[in-house]
């Protein structure tokens, strides 16, 4: 069997969602199953155009795909495993195959949500008070809070939706 870089990408995307989520959450095989049973390595080699309605559509979906996955391979995940992890699972995914890979300036990079944490709630929170986002806990986000925040964070003037990043940082 041919290893590609697809395969290479898709095993380093992994990797890295495994890195940021697992904390008092999972271990990375149950990360990478849930990952696989949803649709997001086929983002890797598909060009397609969203747009932002389009795109949260496909969030959902690719959420309950994840979330159904990770509550089928380990029971004590029933209330680990909520929208707003999942929704990490694919930021981080997206961010790695293609953000950084196409420099940041593709359609999806333009409009796919950035990962949701503690630390970019916090920062954004000293420049947006007014969003209340230093009340939010990530982990615990169902689809409609987590989906209140997203619109919350789009009326911040951003040319590409992962400049929200910027109030992000790793200390």
């Amino acid at each position: 069997m041919t290893y590609t870089f697809t395969d290479h990408l898709h095993n380093y995307a992994v990797w890295t969602v495994a890195r940021a989520v697992q904390r008092n959450f999972t271990n990375t095989k149950n990360i990478k199953a849930a990952i696989e049973a949803s649709d997001l390595r086929s983002l890797i080699d598909n060009k397609k155009t969203f747009t932002i309605k389009n795109f949260d559509d496909f969030h959902r979906m690719t959420s309950h795909k994840i979330i159904r996955k990770l509550k089928s391979l380990d029971k004590g995940l029933n209330n680990k495993a909520t929208y707003g992890r999942a929704a990490k699972i694919i930021a981080i995914y997206i961010k790695t195959i293609i953000v950084i890979r196409d420099s940041g300036l593709s359609n999806l990079a333009k409009i796919a949500h950035p990962p949701i944490d503690r630390i970019l709630l916090s920062n954004t929170h000293k420049v947006y008070r007014d969003f209340g986002l230093d009340k939010i806990n990530w982990t615990q986000l169902n689809e409609n809070k987590y989906f209140e925040l997203i619109d919350k964070l789009r009326t911040i003037n951003l040319d590409y939706f992962w400049q929200l990043e910027k109030y992000w940082s790793p200390l």
